[in-house]
């Protein structure tokens, strides 16, 4: 077996470790048996996961390849000021492990299984209402990612703080190998997981609180880490709020897989 490069090392691990905590917690949280998930998978979640996910993936990729002739940073900074580092005045190892994985494995781990549990303890239309949502708050943040790009606070020497999620090389290596930490603003990280909790509202109080919780300790940890500024987690905050709220007035029928699917299939079908 050939050696795995340290970025090829941090994916495989973050992987695994997201894999088995949504495993975990789909084993404790979810009433039905695995099968009849993978059955409602196959026969329609495919088409509103699979386009979040597309969506999510994609869209903020485009940043990627944008030829940056200026950031907005200083701007930010000039907002925010030493809020990051105040932030990080209180560090440990510790606490910064703890923190690191909310962002790197709770995160996405929160994200998938807010849709399950809706679909299990609300409805399939409130999963499918939560998935239009997530698209919407991709779409929302992706025209700040390409046309005000702001650099992470712990790429930026004036801010004078410390890359604290490069908790090893391989976490380093991987992250930078995958994201060119430009696009702190919006924080995607908050949007989403403030939109996991606004859903969760939705299912059993226990859920609800355990993922407000989670939601409060990703944003905190978006700060703390040196991903973002408090003025990304804010907008990124708002963007949840509209999305919550635009998803609850847009049939998901009419916009997932995509605009006119179920048009096309009727026509096939005849």
């Amino acid at each position: 077996m050939l050696p795995l490069s340290p970025a090829d090392e941090y994916l495989v691990a973050v992987t695994a470790a997201t894999a088995l905590g949504l495993l975990f917690a789909a084993a404790v949280l979810l009433p039905r048996r695995p099968t009849w998930y993978v059955r409602e998978f196959l026969r329609t979640d495919w088409k509103y996961l699979g386009v979040a996910w597309l969506v999510a993936d994609r869209l903020p990729s485009l940043a990627e390849a944008n030829h940056v002739a200026r950031t907005y940073t200083d701007a930010v900074y000039a907002l925010d000021g030493g809020l990051v580092a105040g932030v990080q005045s209180v560090a440990s190892p510790p606490l910064t492990w703890a923190l690191a994985g909310f962002y790197l494995v709770v995160f996405p781990v929160l994200v998938p299984l807010t849709y399950l549990v809706l679909k299990s303890y609300a409805s399939e239309r409130a999963a499918r209402r939560y998935a239009v949502s997530y698209v919407l708050v991709v779409l929302l943040a992706t025209p700040f990612f390409l046309l005000t790009p702001v650099s992470i606070p712990a790429l930026y020497p004036p801010a004078n703080v410390d890359p604290l999620v490069f908790v090893t090389p391989e976490v380093e290596a991987g992250m930078l190998a995958t994201d060119s930490m430009l696009k702190a603003f919006p924080s995607l990280h908050t949007g989403l997981s403030v939109l996991a909790a606004l859903y969760a509202r939705k299912t059993t109080r226990g859920y609800a609180r355990a993922a407000g919780a989670a939601a409060a300790v990703i944003v905190v940890s978006t700060v703390y880490l040196g991903m973002h500024w408090p003025v990304d987690a804010a907008a990124g905050g708002v963007l949840a709020g509209v999305a919550y709220v635009l998803g609850h007035r847009i049939p998901p029928e009419s916009v997932l897989p995509f605009p006119g699917y179920h048009r096309i299939v009727a026509r096939l079908r005849d």
